[in-house]
């Protein structure tokens, strides 16, 4: 054989090789591109749920923050209902007809039993006070200064203060009690 019958030998052999290698890298490649897209369609699909699952939480969180800001604002405004109750229950106990009677009561109630022991009455009702110490027995002096209170009075000895305020009553001895009656009577 020729040394030209070789190399063209060769050639075709290398032509061959190459081409064959050629079609296996292109086949490869194939492979590659389509693995590389099931793989990217599979970080598509996960990438989705998790953006759908995460606008689920997004939206349920969003919604209950809503709520309780409904009920917050139903809560304040309940609590506003209320206290305005509470408000105008103090004017209208300092307004009663016997009102006179009412504080004669509660100073009979009164548990100071200190011979300096003094009332000091609500503002405008220094004559109703006066009269319901006397009608009460008690040994009680009438105080010269009111206290700017909307009705009840304030007891006073050397070392003890009582405030028998209608607002003091109603908003702090008595308020838990009352806040449960009026919401039940009012919603």
């Amino acid at each position: 054989m020729a040394l030209s019958d070789i190399l063209e030998k060769i050639k075709k052999e290398a032509t061959a090789k190459v081409a064959e290698l050629e079609k296996e890298y292109k086949a490869k490649i194939e492979v590659l591109e389509k693995e590389n897209k099931e793989k990217q369609k599979d970080i598509d699909e996960e990438m989705h749920r998790k953006v759908e699952e995460n606008n689920k939480k997004i939206i349920a969180k969003a919604e209950n923050l809503a709520e309780i800001e409904r009920k917050n604002e139903l809560l304040h405004a309940k609590r506003q209902v209320i206290e305005e109750t509470l408000e105008d229950s103090i004017k209208e106990l300092s307004k009663l007809d016997n009102y006179e009677e009412v504080v004669t009561t509660m100073l009979e109630k009164a548990e100071l039993k200190a011979d300096n022991t003094v009332v000091v009455p609500a503002k405008g009702k220094e004559e109703a006070t006066k009269a319901a110490i006397q009608k009460s027995g008690k040994n009680y002096f009438l105080s010269e200064k009111s206290a700017n209170i909307a009705g009840g009075f304030i007891l006073k000895t050397d070392t003890i203060e009582i405030d028998n305020s209608f607002a003091t009553i109603i908003k702090e001895q008595l308020r838990e009690d009352l806040e449960i009656k009026l919401h039940k009577l009012l919603f």
